[in-house]
């Protein structure tokens, strides 16, 4: 079986932790973009987590290019396009989440804020422009959760239809 280099396979690894612990942390504890004068110490690490799976994400779409060529899966065809949309669409959503979450931050300077220690009245609070890109982070985190999900489920049913543990391509 051919296997991702290890340096692909550590960055794999690590952007997994990273993203669950920023999609669990948000999902469980991140509050709503307070109003006016809330308090934004929450979205310190958040934004700081985000801004870092982001780059990574680009990292390693940079590093997929010098990736060995896998072997082709058991499957048919039709599965073998949905494998191949889905690492597609994490990607994608990885980076939606990330741009909006920026953008969003930026609308209402919640970075300058909570980040960087400016003025805490630079913060605008929630609201048109900042509440539209706040849903669109919202939607898109929801959405790579869901693909995450697809993910990890389609390489369980792999290894139950087919007996092989198609993880040991992802793993040192």
């Amino acid at each position: 079986m051919t296997h991702y280099t290890k340096s692909f396979v550590a960055m794999h690894w690590v952007h997994a932790v990273l993203l669950t612990f920023i999609l669990l942390g948000a999902s469980l504890v991140m509050p709503d973009l307070p109003e006016q004068g809330g308090d934004l110490a929450p979205f310190k690490i958040h934004i700081i987590l985000g801004i870092l799976a982001t780059v990574l994400t680009l990292v390693r779409l940079l590093m997929l290019r010098s990736q060995p060529e896998m072997e082709p899966l058991k499957v048919n065809s039709l599965r073998q396009k949905a494998i191949a949309w889905n690492h597609r669409l994490l990607y994608l959503f990885i980076l939606i989440a990330g741009i909006s979450g920026f953008a969003t931050a930026n609308s209402a300077n919640v970075g300058e804020v909570a980040v960087l220690g400016k003025d805490p009245t630079l913060y605008t609070g929630a609201g048109g422009a900042t509440e539209l890109l706040a849903d669109i982070h919202g939607a898109s985190t929801t959405i790579l959760m869901l693909l995450i999900a697809m993910h990890i489920a389609g390489v369980l049913s792999y290894r139950i239809k087919t007996g092989e543990c198609i993880l040991k391509r992802m793993w040192f």
